[in-house]
């Protein structure tokens, strides 16, 4: 699902397909509703990870950005899959623009993984 953003050539590629897992909420019993899941194409880039052997064990908690085509619909509570692996959006995404030209450029999501 590799896709070039709308504009035309050398803009950003989003060579990843990821899937975006919308919690669906509750119904009026309190029961759990099944979750909404899209693919979109985006572009992956692993940040940083760090260890915690002393609080909690042995836990690695690791940063990464998703870059998306500008204005795609991704909010703080969603989770993004990546290769089988769960990510949690870590705060609100960004949709970025060009402060010389307007362009819209880029939506970038912070994201975070805990494991162990």
């Amino acid at each position: 699902m590799a896709v070039s953003a709308p504009g035309g050539v050398g803009l950003m590629r989003y060579p990843d397909t990821v899937v975006r897992c919308r919690p669906g909420g509750v119904n009026r019993f309190g029961d759990r509703l099944t979750e909404t899941r899209t693919e979109m194409a985006g572009a992956f880039a692993p940040v940083s990870s760090t260890e915690d052997h002393v609080t909690r064990g042995d836990t690695v908690t690791t940063q990464a950005t998703l870059f998306l085509p500008y204005g795609s619909d991704v909010v703080a509570t969603d989770v993004i899959e990546i290769g089988g692996r769960r990510w949690h959006v870590d705060g609100d995404p960004a949709q970025w623009k060009s402060p010389l030209t307007g362009r819209k450029a880029v939506c970038s999501v912070p994201l975070r993984a805990v494991s162990g």
